[in-house]
């Protein structure tokens, strides 16, 4: 078999052009990283094409900046800016973690400017534009048990409604880099619906997600809005701790023609006494039930009981006593 290596490199050429040792391109290779334009089936020698120079560095340059080889491998196929600002708000967080130990250590040797953990300067503003508000939304939704970006439709009604509402929009940073974000719009009933909140995990526990919640509450409250509600079924006793009162949401987007026959029995049955409403969205049929604190065990209960509907928490808080 003939084997046409013309215009192409040896693996000791092209490890001469682009930096890196034969060793390391034939590891890349076994990563799918760097294969080799050719291999000669009888030879094995490995064959390499000009353009794959460029690759070389941009692998070179990731690697530095400690992407793992199978996220090189995807991103050489799939090249994204997104991949690249996804990767970077990672490092930042990273490095200001460590920065945040170290600085913790120091303090405990005696040594060095007095500092602990809750000591970072911490700043919450509103965001600056359309870029700062998907990468906001990019950031707090990678938080999420199961993480959404800004190609996820939720974010339309927050683009909408920023010329409107964009001090609704709000991020927490610590020294310039944005470590959390709460992104909340008006509804035309006079309701705010706060959209996404999430803190980057090395950030967490030190008061941000609380400062980002009052913020976006204050500027609410400056906007004339009657409250601010949300749908979770994480960290309820968070919310609740906050003023936040709990209510079981019904969405029978399931079956909607069982609503009626459902609806009647959890009225009688399991949730008798407690007050409700009715309501839709997109012509949904919902049902909002009061309760005095998170029943989760209510909550197991239900979702045993329906099978037409998904069951989940909303939060809301009131600033009057309009409803």
């Amino acid at each position: 078999m003939i084997v046409v290596v013309d215009d192409m490199m040896t693996i000791g050429d092209f490890s001469s052009r682009c930096g890196l040792s034969p060793k390391v391109l034939r590891t890349y290779a076994e990563a799918g990283v760097l294969v080799p334009a050719l291999v000669d089936p009888t030879s094995g020698y490995r064959y390499y094409e000009l353009v794959q120079i460029e690759q070389a560095d941009t692998v070179r340059l990731l690697r530095r900046a400690g992407v793992g080889l199978a996220d090189i491998a995807q991103f050489l196929a799939e090249p994204s800016a997104d991949s690249v600002d996804g990767w970077e708000r990672s490092l930042t967080a990273e490095t200001l973690s460590r920065h945040q130990a170290l600085a913790e250590v120091r303090c405990r040797l005696g040594v060095g400017p007095e500092r602990t953990r809750g000591a970072t300067t911490i700043e919450v503003h509103a965001v600056r534009d359309l870029g700062d508000l998907r990468a906001a939304f990019d950031l707090a939704g990678a938080q999420l048990p199961e993480p959404i970006d800004s190609g996820d439709h939720r974010i339309d009604d927050l683009v909408e409604r920023f010329a409107a509402d964009q001090p609704l929009m709000v991020v927490a940073t610590v020294e310039g880099n944005v470590v959390g974000g709460a992104l909340g719009f008006r509804n035309d009933n006079g309701t705010v619906t706060l959209r996404i909140i999430g803190v980057v995990s090395a950030f967490r526990h030190r008061g941000i997600g609380r400062r980002l919640v009052e913020r976006v509450e204050a500027e609410a409250r400056r906007l004339g809005a009657l409250c601010v509600a949300l749908g979770t079924d994480e960290a309820v006793g968070f919310w609740f701790h906050l003023g936040y009162t709990p209510n079981l949401l019904f969405q029978w987007v399931y079956d909607a023609d069982l609503y009626e026959t459902e609806t009647d029995a959890l009225l009688n049955g399991l949730l008798a006494g407690l007050h409700f409403w009715r309501s839709s969205f997109n012509g949904i049929p919902q049902l909002f039930v009061e309760l005095d604190e998170p029943r989760l065990d209510l909550r197991h209960e239900v979702r045993e009981a329906v099978t037409g509907c998904h069951v989940g928490f909303m939060m809301s808080k009131r600033f009057t006593d309009r409803r």
